[in-house]
């Protein structure tokens, strides 16, 4: 760790994650709680059927007023902003609905969050917002974001916008790769669903390295923003060390699963164009194109990132 690199303990403080009722969330909340905060979540619809185990408040939708977004800090130290649409959950381009769920929301939580909390705000954007689903060289934080889709470019809008309201700088922004974990959604659970299938696989021939990254990972980030001055007011990708093909992800997830690897070669441009045929094409080119990270400038805070995704994902194949 830099010696330059200072952390701190909670001290009986609470964080307020939002979205806490998602894939991340359920794990991030326990996650904190083994660190020593105290956690309240946070959802448009709070369900006691989700197996959180931490206190629930409503989030307010973004119109509400800015009573609301003050009575949901109450009693918060820092504030763990997931909440948002995803891009695998519209099926097409709704330019309203991500500026509200992902830049308006953000703006109000933020701007709450500047009259209300002496603590930390902690944006999770995306890797699409710093550039597109491939990328032909090594994507790094000081490259000029180039967001290809409107999800990308309502997340890039979102981490301007708590730029713009936290002048404190009490604030870190986190950009995650394709995230992996158990009860994983979106493209991951489609990689997971092939590598489940009883028969061989033609994708031998798909050899273009992908960064993922480890759910438990992205959760001990956060968890190292929020003690760690040196993260805050900057933006951070986040990722595995590793980079893996999805043939070799494919690999590790059978042999996870006590099967045998059994791939074979195809043409990726066949396979490309079967995928584009049955209404796949964007998650194809997500899961089998080149995008390869750096977490140099995480790393280099105090953060300790996944040094083998192939074996992580061997690990815990079977729990997906």
């Amino acid at each position: 760790m830099p010696e330059t690199t200072e952390m701190r303990k909670p001290l009986n403080e609470t964080v307020l994650v939002t979205g806490s009722e998602g894939f991340i969330g359920l794990e991030l909340a326990q996650h904190l709680l083994s660190q020593g905060f105290n956690v309240i979540g946070a959802s448009r619809a709070p369900s006691a059927k989700t197996g959180q185990k931490v206190p629930l408040r409503r989030l307010p939708c973004p119109a509400s007023p800015d009573e609301e977004f003050d009575a949901l800090l109450e009693g918060v130290d820092h504030v763990v902003h997931l909440a948002g649409i995803a891009h695998t959950q519209l099926k097409t381009d709704a330019t309203t609905a991500y500026h509200q769920a992902n830049v308006v929301l953000t703006d109000r939580l933020a701007a709450a969050s500047a009259r209300r909390l002496n603590g930390k705000f902690i944006f999770i954007s995306s890797i699409r917002a710093q550039c597109g689903s491939t990328a032909d060289s090594l994507v790094r934080e000081t490259d000029t974001p180039s967001p290809t889709d409107l999800y990308g470019q309502s997340k890039l809008a979102a981490e301007k916008v708590v730029a713009g309201v936290l002048i404190s700088q009490r604030y870190t922004v986190l950009r995650p790769v394709v995230v992996y974990g158990r009860g994983v959604r979106g493209n991951m659970r489609s990689l997971v669903a092939l590598a489940k299938l009883p028969f061989p696989l033609p994708f031998a021939g798909l050899i273009e390295k992908r960064s993922f990254l480890s759910r438990s990972a992205l959760c001990s980030a956060i968890a190292h923003c929020l003690v760690t001055p040196d993260t805050d007011g900057r933006t951070f990708i986040v990722a595995d060390r590793s980079a893996v093909s999805a043939s070799e992800a494919v690999k590790a997830l059978r042999r996870g699963l006590d099967k045998a690897p059994r791939l074979f070669w195809c043409s990726p441009i066949l396979l490309r164009l079967a995928a584009q045929m049955f209404g796949q094409g964007r998650r194809w080119k997500t899961l089998s194109g080149k995008l390869v990270v750096s977490v140099d400038a995480l790393e280099r805070t105090g953060w300790q990132p996944v040094e083998d995704s192939i074996d992580e994902l061997r690990q815990i194949a079977a729990y997906l």
